[in-house]
């Protein structure tokens, strides 16, 4: 994860740090959040992208694949 360029006022690695002291259950209720968060990201898309996604051309682009 090197080179990755983030906003986070802690390093990856600080981040990383910290995950490791936390107990089972705190890394499953954080990776319960996680996943929440990524559903509804994904969900929130879906909509925006189903304009490009549900085409006849975008049909035609992927026919052969």
């Amino acid at each position: 994860m090197k080179g990755i360029e983030h906003n986070l006022p802690v390093t990856i690695e600080q981040v990383l740090a910290w995950v490791r002291q936390c107990t089972a259950n705190e890394k499953k209720t954080l990776l319960t959040e996680l996943v929440s968060d990524t559903q509804a990201l994904m969900f929130a898309s879906e909509k925006s992208l189903a304009k490009d996604w549900l085409s006849k051309e975008e049909d035609e682009a992927w026919k052969n694949l």
